[in-house]
């Protein structure tokens, strides 16, 4: 029985070498799965501050454009304006045209009537 006993101590004692290597193996996985951690998490920090730059750039590129567009924005009321102004001009236009129309078109009779006048004129004297 002694010899079973000191049989066990060895069982037990290789036991306790394989737990330790076991523990060993386990603790030298997990440094090593921090260390992958740690330099995952170093490059999300650089990824997340190139990301934040680019929005940065991106706010700013916004930014202009907005002020460009309040820009366009008052050239178009301006343009408005101006269109309606010629608008007002060409109705203008169009009246006087129509009306220079209808005088054009009195000159002949009016210059007739003259002349018929005329020849009335130079028989009565």
């Amino acid at each position: 029985m002694l010899q079973a006993c000191k049989g066990e101590k060895e069982e037990n004692r290789m036991s306790d070498e394989d737990f330790k290597s076991f523990v060993r193996k386990e603790l030298s996985d997990i440094r090593r799965d921090m260390a992958q951690m740690q330099q995952m998490t170093a490059d999300l920090i650089r990824i997340v501050g190139n990301t934040n730059g680019m929005l940065e750039e991106v706010q700013q590129d916004v930014n202009v454009m907005k002020q460009d567009i309040d820009v366009m924005k008052r050239d178009i009321d301006v343009m408005k304006q101006d269109i309606n102004v010629i608008k007002q001009d060409q109705k203008r236009m169009s009246d006087i045209q129509e009306q220079q129309g209808r005088v054009l078109e009195m000159l002949p009779y009016r210059s007739l009537a003259h002349d018929a006048d005329i020849r009335d004129l130079r028989r009565v004297r």
